[in-house]
């Protein structure tokens, strides 16, 4: 619930009429009180978090490949898989049958984190979305979907 001079800011506050300055005010929004939640949870940041989802998601995966499904640069990336290993999330495995690559797999211990981690932000989800009817859901899936499609061109300038 937002206070009454919140929702008079967001109103009438020049900045919020910009929708690319709202959506990253949400998004800050939402990343604080994540990199909180997991930092105190799990101890990961948010990269860590990012990069342990993306490699969960897949059975293995390179680095190169992980920065893109975690929307990370690639030297974020590394850093967090670095991180990842040296906590015993994660395997890397040196390769010739990808190029240089090094394949990233989750240890036992991660995979288990993964589903901890998985699981508690399917949860979090849930509370942000309750206010919402399972339409609305949908509709805000596929606005967001065409928004992300038009930042390349709006960035084109």
């Amino acid at each position: 619930m937002t206070s009454p001079k919140a929702d008079k800011a967001e109103q009438g506050d020049p900045v919020n009429r910009y929708l690319a300055a709202y959506v990253m005010g949400i998004a800050n929004r939402l990343t604080n009180g994540a990199s909180s939640h997991y930092r105190r949870h799990f101890n990961l940041g948010m990269s860590e978090w990012r990069a342990m989802m993306a490699i969960g998601a897949a059975s293995e995966s390179i680095v190169r490949e992980v920065a893109e499904m975690a929307d990370l640069d690639h030297a974020a990336a590394s850093k967090s898989v670095r991180l990842l290993q040296q906590r015993g999330l994660v395997s890397v495995e040196q390769t010739s049958r990808r190029g240089r690559a090094a394949i990233v797999r989750l240890t036992p211990e991660g995979a288990e984190t993964y589903r901890k981690l998985r699981d508690n932000a399917r949860r979090r989800q849930k509370r942000l979305l309750a206010a919402f009817s399972a339409e609305e859901i949908e509709t805000l899936w596929s606005l967001l979907r065409r928004l992300k499609a038009q930042v390349p061109h709006m960035n084109a300038e």
